[in-house]
């Protein structure tokens, strides 16, 4: 992660995207970055954001929603 990239806290990702926090969503100033984990599903990460999944698959590329993986950068906005 770049030095121009921030490590939302639980306070800003409630703010800024709604959603329920832990430690892989991030900005860069603008943009929202998820960072998959284990156990991650397409569905849960939107839900967490606050976003429609169909935003995270048109932002990242995603032609099947069943597939992301662990350790994959998804922008959320």
């Amino acid at each position: 992660m770049s030095d121009e990239m921030k490590i939302l806290n639980d306070q800003e990702i409630e703010n800024v995207s709604g959603g329920g926090a832990n430690g892989n969503f991030w900005s860069d100033g603008g943009a929202i970055y998820y960072r998959v984990v284990s156990g991650d599903t397409l569905s849960e990460i939107a839900l967490r954001a606050q976003v429609p999944m169909s935003q995270i698959q048109a932002l990242n590329g995603i032609r099947n929603p069943d597939v992301i993986r662990v350790g994959q950068i998804l922008r959320i906005r």
